[in-house]
């Protein structure tokens, strides 16, 4: 793609490359299918140590189908992230006034790096500190099970997942700002206390309503957003 195509060129432009994301999606939904039960058993693992076991349960026929169905697309979109991020970096890129061409293998790999990591942190840190919250407001005047569905635990489980992955990639987004032009260190640095009152909102609508978890998410952020301004530094000096 080159800067003076004509606009239905870019539209074709576009078009193939998320066609090409989609295949990759489907890829990887059809090899997280195959792996489905290990899957679910990998994701169900943090609420086995709560002080109150759940009784995760089915209510619909159909129910195993469409978690299998959610597991297998969530999972493809994780796996496909890599070819998703090459794709959204190969169209936009002609729009820079430089090449940079070499800065592909740093944005897929750093990317892929730093989802995984948020993915990392919500899977041992995150999901199993408000599972453990939620689970603990108990009654001592009624008795109440906790009988949730399997469906209702893996939504909130894989996007709490998803989310903390987007979140991870606060660095690659000041990368890519940067070398548009939008993003540099004393900009960041102004509006570092917005960031900060951002961050704690951020911090209590993903986690329970106690300061202690919303520490867990809201001190990464804050070291992403101060790893970014280093970040965006090194690339204005090159």
């Amino acid at each position: 793609m080159t800067e003076d195509m004509p606009f239905w060129d870019h539209v074709e432009e576009l078009r193939w490359r998320l066609l090409k994301s989609i295949i990759a999606i489907v890829m990887g939904a059809i090899l997280t299918h195959s792996f489905s039960d290990q899957l679910l058993a990998k994701l169900i693992e943090p609420s086995a140590n709560l002080n109150f076991p759940l009784n995760l349960q089915v209510l619909k026929v159909t129910s195993m189908f469409m978690v299998k169905v959610g597991m297998a697309l969530m999972g493809g979109i994780i796996i496909a992230l890599p070819i998703i991020f090459y794709q959204t970096w190969c169209f936009i890129s002609p729009a820079f006034k430089e090449s940079h061409n070499s800065s592909v293998i740093f944005i897929v790999g750093f990317s892929t790096l730093f989802f995984a990591t948020g993915l990392m942190f919500g899977y041992k840190i995150l999901i199993p500190f408000s599972l453990q919250f939620f689970t603990s407001m108990t009654s001592n005047v009624v008795a109440v099970d906790y009988n949730f569905t399997l469906d209702g635990y893996l939504i909130y489980v894989m996007w709490l997942l998803f989310a903390c992955g987007l979140i991870f990639q606060l660095p690659i987004i000041t990368v890519m700002g940067t070398k548009i032009g939008i993003l540099t260190p004393p900009f960041l640095r102004h509006y570092r206390k917005y960031a900060i009152v951002s961050f704690l909102i951020v911090g209590a609508l993903l986690t329970p309503p106690d300061p202690l978890s919303q520490l867990l998410i809201f001190i990464p952020l804050v070291l992403l957003y101060e790893f970014s301004i280093f970040v965006s530094w090194i690339f204005i000096k090159k």
